[in-house]
């Protein structure tokens, strides 16, 4: 009986280097030439553009982070967008202007200068904030 003695033959260990270099390269690329955020522009009117029609300023006051707004006495909810129609829809060529309470964020302020132009408003301004 004759035995075969000779070494198993070894397999060549494959190295991980290249792989690990080839996806570090497709990670750059994708995180380089990738879109994490929409920019959109926001049309403000200023007070140059104003048409020769005279328009009514509405002062839309911005009270919390939460969305809420004050405008004639009232107070408002941003998320409620049948009532910022109505509201739009009573005075829709008025210059609606909004203040901001002191120490809210940019974000809050965006929110609600998007949901008034959702609601149909065409001219919304910035103002500084109230005294």
């Amino acid at each position: 009986m004759r035995l075969d003695v000779t070494a198993p033959v070894r397999r060549r260990a494959i190295s991980l280097t290249p792989l690990i270099d080839v996806v570090f390269i497709l990670l750059l690329f994708f995180m380089l030439s990738s879109t994490f955020l929409q920019w959109r522009q926001i049309d403000l009117v200023s007070p140059g553009e104003t048409e020769s029609e005279a328009r009514e300023v509405r002062r839309v006051h911005l009270l919390g982070e939460d969305g809420r707004f004050e405008l004639n006495g009232q107070q408002y909810h941003s998320d409620d967008s049948a009532a910022l129609s109505r509201l739009v829809a009573a005075a829709p060529h008025d210059v609606y202007a909004l203040s901001v309470e002191p120490g809210l964020t940019t974000q809050a302020m965006i929110r609600l200068l998007d949901a008034l132009k959702t609601a149909g408003a065409p001219h919304v301004s910035l103002t500084e904030t109230a005294p």
